[in-house]
């Protein structure tokens, strides 16, 4: 069995690309099974999202034969697109397995440490096992691929600093404040990043919103999403003494504040802290008010600063997820050979009872001619005993075969026991009822 990962993402399609293959949630379960044929892939399950699709599967057959059928049944659903080798990756094994895991663990996000992605890997699973496209493989890789996306966001802070204008305004508003809870927002402008800044200010306890903009009517329509209160323009400076926390996003090629407007809010809030973020361009705030004590002014590249400086400390914590990503594909390496210790061992137990039942039979005659065996006695003989010694008998060639597909080797009991033999014949009849 091949684990195989066929895909294309952010790095390798433009969107226009990506959109073309991608897979609807109305049209997943179909695709799963029309993918998952039995006979060229026998487990599978497809991520879609607007960065990514990927083809996660298991094939019987050699990797390229596997791959060549994934591109297929790509290419058949989604009508024939021409150029899917110049988009497409592939991966086989235990790369595939670290891909998986990396891309659950956001390290191969266009966002490094996005927490999207794994709610979304998680739905993919889901439709997947509802379909019932997973099998022992997968089922096993994905618990895997979860814990270690766990693991990476719990022992490392990949994903605890802002990377975004919206999350740096509200990084810098906690190291001010310390706790946004009471707080009011003030918007001037209503622009659509700075609703985002103030949406994510109201979900980090910031208690209150007003929106000062040129058109109230657009007010309006933003204080309403936010439960807040709308303003006219010209009247915004009235209510400054209220605001803990401006965002200024208007279209004006001017300041629309000047100090001696914030000197006299400072006096009314009893210096209060005050602090002001300008993500416009031009800037609408004048940088002469950052002079006055207990305000603080940020404009668009303070804001790129802090990011940056966040991207930074993203990729040394992915540093660290990689060594856990590592860590953990060795253990799921040991995991797979065991389990492909499966079937021989297997095997093995089949060739111990029928050696053991044959040779019951071979002295029946004799038991016979002593008395003979009560139903009783026999099924005693048949289902209790002859079990119970071979159970004991076996357990040291079951842990040699276990032991040695735990280090990637094939025990000498496989060639002693023609267990290889057995295994391909029982795969055989498996492979034949399911064509069948």
């Amino acid at each position: 069995m091949q684990i195989l990962l066929v895909g294309l993402n952010h790095q390798t399609a433009p969107v226009a690309v990506r959109e073309r293959f991608a897979f609807g949630k109305n049209r997943l379960p179909e695709a799963l099974e029309t993918f998952v044929d039995g006979e060229n892939i026998t487990e599978g399950l497809i991520v879609s999202t607007c960065n990514r699709v990927e083809l996660l599967s298991v094939s019987p057959h050699p990797p390229q034969e596997g791959v060549r059928y994934v591109k297929r049944f790509l290419s058949t659903f989604h009508c024939k697109i021409d150029g899917l080798d110049d988009h497409l990756y592939q991966h086989g094994e235990m790369d595939a397995v670290r891909h998986m895991f990396r891309v659950t663990a956001s390290l191969d996000s266009m966002i490094i440490g996005e927490p999207q992605i794994l709610g979304q890997v998680k739905e993919a699973y889901s439709t997947a096992q509802e379909t019932g496209t997973t099998g022992t493989v997968l089922n096993k890789l994905m618990h895997k691929a979860f814990n270690v996306a766990k693991r990476v966001r719990t022992e490392t802070k990949i994903g605890s600093n802002a990377i975004s204008v919206s999350y740096a305004a509200v990084e810098l508003a906690r190291r001010i404040f310390n706790s946004l809870e009471g707080h009011t927002v003030m918007l001037v402008g209503a622009g659509e990043m700075a609703e985002l800044a103030a949406a994510h200010l109201l979900g980090a306890g910031a208690s209150k919103i007003i929106v000062a903009s040129r058109s109230i009517e657009k007010a309006q329509q933003v204080a309403e999403k936010f439960n807040g209160e709308a303003l006219a323009f010209d009247r915004y400076l009235e209510r400054l003494p209220e605001a803990d926390i401006l965002i200024f996003a208007t279209a004006a090629p001017h300041f629309v504040i000047e100090p001696e407007d914030v000197k006299t809010a400072m006096a009314q809030r009893k210096n209060k802290p005050m602090f002001m973020i300008d993500i416009s361009v031009p800037r609408n705030v004048d940088p002469r008010i950052n002079h006055i004590e207990h305000v603080f002014v940020y404009d668009v590249d303070d804001l790129q600063a802090v990011i940056n400086a966040n991207l930074r400390e993203r990729q040394i914590e992915a540093q660290k997820a990689e060594r856990i990503i590592a860590d953990e594909l060795e253990c799921f390496a040991s995991e797979m050979r065991m389990l492909a210790a499966g079937p021989f061992i297997s095997a093995l137990n089949d060739h111990l009872m029928e050696m053991a039942v044959a040779e019951f039979e071979r002295h029946r005659k004799r038991l016979d001619r002593m008395g003979g065996l009560t139903p009783e006695v026999e099924d005693y003989i048949r289902n209790t005993l002859i079990t119970s010694l071979l159970r004991k008998f076996a357990h040291p060639l079951i842990e040699d075969i276990r032991e040695s597909a735990a280090h990637g080797t094939h025990s000498s009991l496989c060639n002693k026991f023609q267990l290889d033999e057995r295994v391909a014949q029982f795969q055989r009849k498996t492979s034949s009822l399911r064509t069948a």
